[in-house]
């Protein structure tokens, strides 16, 4: 199971006397996103990928693409929210720069939230297991982050006042951590259609731990987000932003 260093995102809000918990913007803790209820229950047939082929690995992530698109549109035509696909770009080279930037070592996904584009870079690390849930959760992942971005959710985050980099890095945590939910709710969403025991979303929930530091929360406070997600399928359980810091950690 290949491991993921998550890009930190920095806001460009100013040091501010607010404290930062609770966080006081509705976008944020009373976004629309929650009051639309479960997300539907759909069907997503998963394509079988073969080790090391990127080319099957694109064809398997882009059903699960379509699967998203469906999900999610609903969710947020059920919000009074405009919806919009990402667009998807992958590749087997990491590139030098992407969304403007340099791209950052170690990762292998990267969402751009001027373009709307998730980049992925299908690694031979990445496409040793191909056959586990690792690819279709990685996807959920930064599909999550494209949602964020059409609710207003990324905006507002950016907005959020703080006094010092420790709530800087917190907010960070909240803001990732939701991603994190995000995609768990779109698998609990799906998970009966996928026919998978339930020993692989167990497995997952151990290798999502490798992402733990300190932009990401810590192993259990990952675990509990993508967790409680899976269990409700629904936006609403993954309200990390008034949560208490130490769900956040």
């Amino acid at each position: 199971m290949a491991g993921l260093s998550a890009v930190a995102l920095l806001p460009i809000g100013s040091a501010s006397a607010t404290v930062a918990y609770p966080v006081k913007s509705k976008t944020l803790t009373d976004n629309p996103l929650y009051a639309a209820g479960a997300l539907t229950t759909t069907t997503c047939s998963e394509k079988p990928i073969k080790k090391l082929s990127a080319s099957s690995a694109k064809s398997s992530l882009n059903g699960v693409l379509a699967c998203l698109n469906r999900t999610w549109a609903a969710q947020l035509d059920s919000s009074g929210q405009r919806f919009s696909k990402p667009k998807i770009v992958y590749t087997t080279k990491t590139p030098k720069r992407f969304c403007g930037e340099a791209w950052p070592k170690g990762s292998t996904t990267i969402y751009c939230d001027s373009s709307r584009t998730i980049h992925m870079v299908l690694t031979r690390t990445l496409l040793k297991e191909p056959g586990d849930l690792y690819l279709l959760n990685l996807l959920a992942v930064y599909y999550g982050e494209h949602v964020q971005n059409l609710t207003g959710i990324y905006r507002a985050f950016q907005d959020v006042p703080y006094r010092n980099k420790s709530e800087l890095t917190e907010q960070n945590r909240r803001y990732n951590l939701q991603g994190d939910c995000f995609a768990g709710a779109f698998i609990g969403s799906v998970w009966d259609s996928l026919d998978r025991p339930r020993v692989d979303w167990d497995d997952l929930l151990y290798y999502l731990r490798d992402w733990s530091d300190k932009y990401n929360g810590t192993r259990k406070s990952i675990t509990y987000w993508a967790g409680r997600g899976f269990k409700s399928a629904d936006p609403a359980s993954c309200d990390t932003w008034s949560a208490a810091s130490s769900k956040v950690a």
